[in-house]
Formats: C-alpha cells, structure tokens, sequence
C-alpha cells in the first residue's frame, strides 16, 4: 500500500512539473519562501553570525506569486570578503527586513563587460 501512494506522489509531482515546463519552458519563474523579521534582527544575524558587511544598497523590486504585483523596497547586499558569503535583504517601510537569498564563493566578477 505504501508504495502505490509513493508511485502516486511520484507520478503527480512529475506531472506538475512537466505542466509547468510546458507553460514556463525556460523556467524563468519559481516560487521562492523568503523569511522576514524586523531588519535589526536580520542585520544582525548576517553581521555577528556570518561576518558580513554591506557592500551596496539599491532599490529593488519583488513580484508577489499570489497576484504578480510589484512590490518596491530597499536593499542591502553584504558581503564576507574573507568567507565569501553573501547574503541579500530587502528592506520595507514598516521595518521588516526579508532574506531574498543569501549564499556563498562571492568574489568580484573579472569577465567581460557587456
């Protein structure tokens, strides 16, 4: 019994990503889990834990995967240049700082310029 409901799980997840291959066939889409905790929180994990420091901020923007609506925020990119960790963090009016990605072997890019 327990391998019917396994070959069952099996055949439904690769039928919805073959479904959505086919409507995304470049698979420039995906939705993404992004923890968010007031930015002094978030700050400070990617400070004391990780070493990193900010290296940039911008202005970015994030589409919703409800709704596709953009949402506009401030960001910080921070570096550990020693570790080359990295993390991203978008910042919101309300004080709340999200982990947009964070990850590891940052170095400055050396290739061609387009």
């Amino acid at each position: 019994m327990s391998r019917m409901i396994l070959a069952f799980a099996v055949s439904i997840s690769l039928f919805t990503t073959l479904a959505f291959a086919q409507d995304n066939p470049q698979g420039q889409r995906f939705i993404a889990t992004q923890p968010c905790e007031p930015v002094a929180n978030m700050a400070k994990i990617v400070i004391e834990k990780y070493g990193e420091q900010p290296l940039f901020s911008a202005q970015g923007i994030q589409f919703s995967a409800v709704n596709d609506k953009g949402y506009t925020s401030d960001m910080m990119f921070f570096v550990n240049q020693d570790t080359g960790t990295w993390s991203l963090i978008s910042l919101y009016p309300d004080g709340t700082g999200c982990m947009v990605a964070t990850g590891r072997e940052f170095e400055p890019y050396m290739g061609p310029t387009y």
